[in-house]
């Protein structure tokens, strides 16, 4: 969908996926988000989530002429240094965007950082992930993000804009595939959610 509806259509979901965030913080208990959303799944019975989507969209990171990782500022190195993506709600409407040290990545979040903005969460109009899914929720985000979110991926240094060498703005962006080290990173993420979640299952 184009125009404005479009837009607002789109922009609704960062709404969605905030609300339902913040609803578990709020109402769970839990050290961090991730042992809230734990306790949420185990005291409401919900069977249909899932840990095994992918997160590839949500690990953005910029690579300088040394090769030199660079992430957005609030990345956390725990864990690996890699985002988790748990999604509920048919097992995958609903996302939830774990960082390293377990706090939830929402782009509304009022104390939303950089790497918050960049690799946040938001709700899925589609049921699965296919062609379905990037019509609806993947090809809207090239034009109908907000103005803030777009800045959010520009890499700075010192206050100033990164440009390459034709002088465009240097962005923070997603790879096109995980490399095996990543890959293994967030297998193990994975692994640790799964165990927690066992765990207060079985107390």
């Amino acid at each position: 969908m184009k125009g404005d509806l479009g837009k607002q259509l789109h922009l609704f979901r960062y709404v969605i996926s905030y609300q339902q965030a913040k609803y578990i913080v709020d109402n769970y208990k839990g050290r961090t988000d991730e042992e809230k959303l734990i306790n949420y799944i185990v005291k409401e019975k919900i069977w249909n989530w899932t840990a095994d989507e992918s997160a590839r969209l949500h690990q953005k990171l910029y690579t300088n002429s040394q090769n030199t990782i660079i992430y957005p500022n609030g990345h956390s190195n725990a864990n690996g240094g890699v985002n988790l993506k748990v999604v509920t709600n048919t097992r995958f409407r609903s996302e939830f965007i774990i960082i390293g040290d377990g706090k939830f990545l929402a782009l509304l979040d009022k104390d939303a950082t950089q790497d918050a903005k960049a690799n946040c969460s938001s709700f899925n109009y589609a049921r699965r992930n296919d062609f379905v899914h990037k019509v609806l929720d993947v090809y809207p985000t090239s034009n109908n993000e907000p103005k803030f979110r777009d800045e959010s991926k520009v890499v700075m240094c010192n206050g100033e804009k990164i440009k390459d060498q034709k002088g465009n703005k240097v962005l923070y962006e997603s790879p096109s595939e995980l490399n095996q080290e990543t890959k293994e990173l967030v297998k193990k993420h994975r692994k640790q959610f799964i165990e927690r979640f066992k765990d207060a299952k079985n107390k």
